[in-house]
């Protein structure tokens, strides 16, 4: 399991983790290629693609996400989609998503985009 790591620094964690997870569950509906099997709650979310999955934890002051996938391709595929999603959902804010390995001590940067987000399968009570 190939596995990346980001920390989105923000007052909002709690905000962009549900509006992320209810993104990805209504997306499951209308787009096959981003389905997801979503659950989450305030504080933790899990967005699960089949391919790869997220897991969001809303921690003061940052958004821990974690995403894993059985190869690069996947991995790479999941990054993406969760970190479009949150530059989109935190452009007002400024977010920044940067993903780290965590198989490196988490210091090896894998992408770096304008906005955060962490995630692992997602779903809503």
């Amino acid at each position: 399991m190939l596995i990346a790591e980001a920390n989105v620094e923000t007052e909002r964690s709690s905000r962009y983790l549900v509006q992320l997870c209810r993104h990805l569950d209504h997306k499951a509906n209308s787009h096959p290629d981003v389905q997801a099997r979503t659950t989450w709650r305030d504080d933790y979310g899990i967005a699960d693609f089949g391919w790869g999955r997220c897991i969001c934890r809303a921690d003061p002051g940052a958004l821990k996400v974690r995403v894993e996938a059985l190869d690069e391709e996947k991995l790479a595929r999941v990054k993406g989609v969760v970190t479009e999603r949150l530059m989109g959902f935190g452009r007002r804010d400024q977010l920044t998503v940067t993903w780290a390995s965590p198989q490196h001590g988490g210091s090896a940067p894998a992408q770096t985009a304008t906005d955060t987000t962490t995630g692992e399968r997602a779903s809503h009570d």
